[in-house]
């Protein structure tokens, strides 16, 4: 059991290692263009979607939160743009405020979304728990095929959600809700089929 888990623990660190190198290379060689088209995508499915009113907010609440970090990092470009060779640096700066934009937009969309599904994941998990204290009571066995589905399936969305959080290309504006519904799914199926004796 002791060597599952290493071996575990070593594919874990290295697919972070393999993780963490890809993230530095589309850093490093992503053009900028590609980032502008996926700022003004976001922003155009969250109007058509949503409404200007919504992307509003999230623009207004994305800037707040990096407003710092602009400043800082507008002197450092006007530095380096001083200098002839830096040009690649100051794209690089750009393309990296571009991409933390659109973690911080895409995190407030989350979060937007968030306070429509809490309800809703929270009926699931209370729904699994009161199915869990009914099975009791009656002559039906826990699953733990199905509690640790649960489990994997609330990892794979924790994963998933970090991807999406991440990836510099538009995506579907589907991706938070469908992102709160399988959290809530999987919360109802890790709480459900707890053991009945822990």
């Amino acid at each position: 059991m002791a060597r599952q888990e290493q071996k575990r623990g070593e594919w874990g660190s290295f697919i972070a290692v393999l993780l963490l190198i890809g993230v530095l290379a589309t850093w490093a060689l992503i053009p900028v263009r590609v980032i502008d088209a996926t700022w003004l995508a976001e922003q155009q499915q969250m109007t058509r979607w949503a409404g200007e009113g919504a992307n509003q907010w999230v623009i207004l609440q994305t800037a707040s939160a990096l407003n710092v970090i602009a400043q800082d990092a507008g002197k450092v470009a006007a530095e380096l743009s001083r200098r002839e060779n830096d040009h690649w640096a100051t794209d690089r700066i750009y393309t990296s405020l571009i991409w933390l934009n659109l973690i911080t937009y895409r995190s407030f969309t989350l979060l937007m979304w968030g306070l429509l599904g809490i309800p809703f994941v929270l009926a699931a998990s209370v729904d699994g728990f009161y199915l869990r204290e009914i099975r009791k009571t009656s002559f039906v066995s826990q699953s733990p095929i199905r509690h640790k589905i649960g489990i994997h399936f609330f990892k794979l969305v924790s994963v998933a959600v970090l991807v999406w959080l991440c990836i510099p290309v538009p995506m579907p504006f589907i991706v938070a809700p469908t992102v709160i519904f399988f959290l809530a799914l999987s919360l109802w199926l890790w709480v459900g089929h707890l053991q009945k004796r822990l």
